[in-house]
């Protein structure tokens, strides 16, 4: 009887292992196209699929009949699951320090503006600003147009955010006739 529940146990784990593995390139692929980064909750998805399978194997090591010759077999199971939840951490990781708000990629790369936009408006209040100030912070505007009630000044930010980017963001700064940021949102073309 012992060896028929070891046997389902073991048969659990490897199912569980692919499906382990197939849920990891997922995450994977999800925090890439909508550029995840690193939070409480975020880990705490990435590392639950990984506690599951300890907690499968500690199950298998206690009814296993076959303790000294499985403990190889789910040490080794146990490091091939652990290298897709660093790759998903890391990930997180460069996310996060790609969504901070820095000037020399803003400047250099237009595309990567849509990541850091949230820390920008975040960190550095815009409404109040001169022109110029603005211009020394982000760089010659991608458009500008002048309206009666003020001038208008639009930055590229590359592809929309989300799954299928269909769409380009652009951050719109709109100045009052003094030269100063009255209002300012991030829209969709």
């Amino acid at each position: 009887m012992e060896k028929g529940k070891s046997s389902i146990l073991w048969g659990m784990l490897y199912i569980y292992f692919c499906l382990h593995i197939l849920m990891y390139i997922a995450f994977i692929f999800v925090i890439d196209m909508v550029h995840v980064s690193l939070s409480v909750m975020s880990i705490l998805v990435v590392v639950m699929p990984f506690i599951l399978l300890v907690i499968i194997q500690k199950s298998i090591l206690h009814i296993s009949a076959r303790r000294d010759k499985g403990k190889k077999q789910l040490f080794t199971i146990m490091m091939v699951g652990l290298i897709p939840l660093l790759v998903c951490t890391v990930q997180l990781s460069i996310n996060k320090y790609t969504s901070n708000f820095n000037q020399d990629r803003w400047l250099n790369y237009e595309e990567k503006r849509v990541h850091m936009v949230d820390d920008l408006l975040q960190e550095h209040k815009l409404i109040g600003k001169s022109n110029e100030e603005i211009t020394k912070l982000l760089g010659a505007p991608t458009k500008t147009s002048s309206l009666e009630t003020g001038i208008t000044t639009l930055y590229y930010l590359g592809n929309e955010r989300g799954f299928i980017p269909i769409d380009s963001e652009c951050l719109v700064l709109q100045f009052d006739k003094d030269g100063r940021v009255i209002e300012y949102k991030v829209q969709r073309d």
